[in-house]
């Protein structure tokens, strides 16, 4: 299961307390089902091809099959409960509409060196991404960080960051492009690709 999902509360916590209606992000190929042994753990099911454990609280002792620090905001809101002794205890209200699988904005910044060596983003027509006319320089659409930061808070749900030029064969070489994702997941609480 890749993807975003919702989360039905079982019980009141104060880890889910304003989230409810919201989706995270999931990333796994096991789960732990819920079965009479467990029932008194739960915190939230979610579904995928059946229903599954997505949270669970024991006292003050949490544990979460999706990733709060790549679900966006609800995510960093979900961190912020778990840190915050003062957070209200709460019943989250969800309908079985924020349960399902949700469509998901994908970011995808077609990134190259221009011709003084910097990374920026570009696009471009068949792989033509130069300005026609005189100065025939290398489109620039802004600096992949900062897009990714801006994507990130307009909502996007995934950036992709395509290195157009090089590295095809061993992407792990990329320096630049390594040194990109170091500095916008800084910023950036979704999943973020190279590709």
């Amino acid at each position: 299961h890749i993807g975003w999902s919702g989360l039905e509360a079982l019980q009141p916590s104060k880890l889910l307390n304003g989230v409810g209606g919201k989706r995270v992000y999931f990333v796994h190929s096991y789960r732990a089902e819920p079965v009479e042994d467990n029932k008194d753990w739960i915190l939230s099911n979610s579904e995928y091809a059946g229903d599954f454990i997505s949270a669970i609280q024991k006292g003050e002792v949490y544990a979460t099959q999706f990733h709060p620090e790549k679900s966006g905001p609800t995510g960093l809101r979900i961190l912020e409960n778990f840190l915050d002794k003062d957070v209200q205890v709460e019943m989250p209200h969800v309908s079985k509409f924020d349960l399902t699988l949700a469509k998901r904005v994908i970011a995808c910044l077609d990134v190259r060196t221009n011709d003084t060596g910097d990374l920026v983003v570009t696009k471009g027509d068949q792989y033509d991404v130069r300005e026609k006319g005189d100065g025939n320089e290398v489109r620039n659409l802004g600096k992949p960080v900062e897009l990714a930061e801006r994507y990130f808070l307009e909502g996007a749900d995934e950036v992709a960051f395509l290195n157009i030029t090089g590295f095809r064969d061993f992407p792990l070489s990329d320096v630049p492009m390594l040194e990109v994702m170091k500095e916008a997941s800084k910023n950036v609480f979704v999943p973020m690709t190279v590709g």
